[in-house]
C-alpha cells in the first residue's frame, strides 16, 4: 500500500489526514539508546494537536510567508514547530543547533542573515548563546526565543483563514554547502508533496513500514526522506540523535532491531564507519531481517563500502538487496532516484582513462583493471538529461556530463538571489530540436546514463583537471587511505590549485595514535601509491589532526572550504610535503 498525495492542497492538510486515519498509532519515538528504560513517544492524534496549537500561536504573531528559523535538536518540539509552520502558512527554516561546533554557529548566523526570520526558536540552554552569536553578526534585532511547552487549544480561525495552496512557499532548505556558501532553496508545498510521493511510489513505502534513522532534521535527507515521508505515510518514525550515532554507531543497528525498522538511510561514510568499528561481540543478538531499505545517498557511493557493509551484516539477517544507492539534492527537495529492493544495484567496471579524459569523458565498461561505479536507479519522476556543461548540448548514453532535471519537485529558486536562481533553475538546452523554453535545473553533478540506470561520477565544481585528464577528488582520497593504516577511517580532502593544469593538493587526517616520527613515512607511502595509481606525480600532501577536515551536515567533504583554508594558512599542520611555489605550512604548524 503506497500513498497518493495528489489531492491535497498543502502539507498540513496531508498530515492532518494521516492523523485522522491513524489517530492512535505511534507517530514519533525518540530513541535514547539501548541502555535506556524509556523512549519518549507521541501518537498521531496528539502530535497533530500540538502542531495545530503551536500554529495558532504563531499565526497570531506572524504574517503569512514570514520565516521561522528552527534551531532545535532532533526532538518532538522540532517536529511540532515544523508542522505548525506548514499549518500556519509560515516558511519553516530548519537549522543546526548552535553550540555543537564553530561551523554550526556560523551556519546559523549565515542562515539568519540571509532570510531575516520573523522568529528564531531554540532550546532554553542555547538561548543566550544564539542571541549573543546573532548580535556578534549584526543581527541583534532578530527575535529569538526558547521553545515552550504546548498549552493552547489547537482551534483558531487565524490558521483556518489562511489560503495555503500547492504553490505556497513551505520550507527554506539551505543547501549543504559542500562547494561554497549555503543557499536557501525555496520549496513549495506542492514540491514537497510531489517529492515524497515519488520516493514512496518508487520504493513501495506506506503506512505498514516503520521509518527510522539518525540523520539531522535540518538536512534535506533527514527532513524529507525521513521525517516528512514517514508522517505523510502515516507510518511510525523512530529518531535518534546524530551524535549518538557518531559516538556509538552500533546504536543505529540496535534501534533498527528494537523497533523492526523497515526503512532507514545515511551517507556512504556511515556504512563505512559501521563496518569498521562494530565488533563481532556487538552483533550478538542483533536481528536486521526486518530492514527493507538502507538508502545510501548525500555523498558519492563507494562500491567497496556497499559490498563490505552487506557482507558484514548479512550474518545478522540483513538482506543483500536492502542496500539502495540513491541520488538527490536540496534543489530537487531531496529525492531524485534510488534502487528498489527487488533488484540489485548495477555495478560497472569502467575504463579509467575514458572516464578521466577531459574532452569526451564516458563510461566505457571493461572486464578488469578499471574503476567500479554503481547505478542509482532512474529518475522516473523527472525529465532528466546529461548535458555538456560548456555547450549545453544533450549527450548520448554513456557520455559523462552535467545532470539537468525538470519536474514538480524542483525548488523555485534561491532566497533573495534572482540572478543565481535564473542560472541554476532556468537553464535552456542548446539546439533548435531542444528549444523547449528552458526551465531546467543545473544540478552541478556529473553523471551518465548506462545499462538503463543513472550513474553519478562526481561534482562539476570539484573536478580536478590535470594534464588533460579529469580526476575525481574522492578517488584520490580513497587511494590515499589505502596507502597507509595511519589514514584508515580518517577524512581527506583533495583539491586543485592553479590553472589550466592544476596541482593536486591532498589534506588528510591521521589517526591520533600515529607517532610524529612516522609521519614522513606516511607521506612517502601516500605519494608513491598516488603516483602509481594515477600515472603522474602527486607531490603535495598535508597531514593534519583528526577533526580538521570539514564536512557538511550530511557528511560531504567541504573541499572548496578546505582549499580556502589551505591557501589562507588557517590549519595547524602535523607534517607536509609541498612543491615549491605552493604556500608553506602556516606559522602555527605543529613541529
Amino acid at each position: 500500500m503506497t500513498i497518493d498525495l495528489s489531492g491535497y492542497r498543502n502539507l498540513g492538510e496531508a498530515f492532518a489526514a494521516r492523523a485522522a486515519e491513524f489517530p492512535d498509532r505511534t507517530a514519533l519515538t525518540c530513541y535514547e539508546g539501548s541502555a535506556a528504560a524509556h523512549h519518549e513517544s507521541v501518537g498521531y492524534r496528539e502530535l497533530a494537536r500540538r502542531a495545530r496549537a503551536r500554529a495558532a500561536e504563531l499565526a497570531g504573531r506572524l504574517a503569512p510567508g514570514e520565516r521561522v528559523l528552527i534551531a532545535l535538536p532532533t526532538s518532538p518540539e522540532f517536529v511540532e514547530i515544523y508542522f505548525a509552520c506548514l499549518f500556519a502558512g509560515l516558511i519553516a527554516v530548519p537549522s543546526p543547533l548552535p553550540g555543537r561546533s564553530s561551523s554550526a554557529d556560523e551556519r546559523v548566523a549565515a542562515i539568519a542573515a540571509d532570510c531575516s526570520p520573523g522568529l528564531t526558536l531554540t532550546t532554553e540552554a542555547a538561548l543566550a548563546e544564539v542571541t549573543a552569536h546573532l548580535r556578534e553578526h549584526g543581527l541583534a534585532k532578530l527575535p529569538v526565543e526558547a521553545v515552550r511547552p504546548v498549552t493552547a487549544e489547537p482551534d483558531s480561525p487565524a490558521t483556518d483563514e489562511r489560503q495555503i495552496g500547492r504553490d505556497t512557499d513551505a520550507v527554506l532548505q539551505y543547501s549543504s554547502g559542500s562547494t561554497g556558501s549555503p543557499n536557501g532553496v525555496i520549496l513549495t508545498h506542492g514540491a514537497v508533496l510531489s517529492n515524497v510521493e515519488a520516493l514512496c511510489a518508487n520504493l513501495g513505502l506506506g503506512p505498514r513500514d516503520t521509518f527510522g534513522g539518525w540523520l539531522p532534521l535540518h538536512h534535506d535527507m533527514g527532513l524529507f526522506t525521513q521525517l516528512t515521508a514517514a508522517m505523510l505515510c502515516g507510518a511510525p518514525l523512530v529518531l535518534m540523535q546524530p551524535m549518538t550515532f557518531v559516538r556509538r554507531p552500533v546504536e543505529w543497528l540496535r534501534m533498527l532491531d528494537r523497533f523492526k525498522v523497515t526503512y532507514t538511510g545515511g551517507p556512504n561514510f556511515a556504512y563505512d564507519l559501521c563496518t569498521r568499528v562494530i565488533t563481532d561481540e556487538m552483533l550478538a543478538g542483533l536481528d536486521l531481517s526486518a530492514v527493507r531499505y538502507c538508502l545510501n545517498g548525500a555523498e558519492p557511493v563507494h562500491v567497496p563500502t556497499i559490498q563490505a557493509f552487506t557482507d558484514r551484516f548479512a550474518r545478522v539477517g540483513l538482506d543483500p538487496r536492502a542496500h539502495s544507492p540513491g541520488y538527490g539534492l536540496a534543489e530537487s527537495t531531496a529525492y531524485v532516484a534510488c534502487v528498489r529492493d527487488d533488484v540489485r544495484p548495477t555495478v560497472l567496471t569502467v575504463d579509467t582513462r575514458r572516464l578521466e579524459t577531459a574532452e569526451r569523458p564516458a563510461l566505457s565498461p571493461v572486464h578488469g583493471g578499471g574503476r567500479q561505479v554503481t547505478g542509482v536507479g532512474l529518475p522516473n519522476a523527472f525529465d532528466a538529461r546529461i548535458v555538456d556543461p560548456r555547450t549545453h548540448e544533450p549527450l548520448p548514453e554513456g557520455r559523462v556530463g552535467e545532470i539537468w532535471l525538470r519536474g514538480d519537485s524542483i525548488g523555485r529558486g534561491y532566497w533573495g538571489k534572482p540572478e543565481l536562481s535564473a542560472r541554476v533553475f532556468d537553464a535552456a538546452l542548446t539546439g533548435a530540436e531542444n528549444g523547449d523554453g528552458g526551465g531546467w535545473l543545473r544540478t552541478g553533478d556529473l553523471g551518465a546514463f548506462a545499462e538503463g540506470e543513472l550513474f553519478i561520477t562526481g561534482r562539476l565544481k570539484e573536478m580536478l583537471i590535470v594534464h588533460g585528464r579529469n580526476l575525481f577528488p574522492q578517488d584520490v582520497e580513497h587511494e590515499a587511505r589505502a596507502a597507509h593504516q595511519a589514514l584508515g577511517g580518517q577524512l581527506g580532502a583533495a583539491f586543485g590549485v592553479g590553472a589550466p593544469d592544476e596541482r593536486v593538493v591532498l589534506i588528510h587526517e591521521v589517526r591520533p595514535d600515529t607517532p610524529k616520527t612516522e609521519l614522513p613515512a606516511v607521506i612517502t607511502a601516500v605519494i608513491r601509491r598516488l603516483n602509481r595509481s594515477f600515472g603522474f606525480p602527486v607531490r603535495n600532501v598535508v597531514l593534519v589532526r583528526h577533526g580538521t577536515v570539514r564536512r557538511t551536515t550530511s557528511g560531504k567533504i567541504r573541499r572548496t572550504a578546505m582549499r580556502d583554508r589551505f591557501l589562507a594558512g588557517e590549519m595547524a599542520v602535523l607534517h607536509a610535503e609541498l612543491e615549491p611555489g605552493l604556500r608553506p605550512a602556516p606559522s602555527g604548524a605543529e613541529p
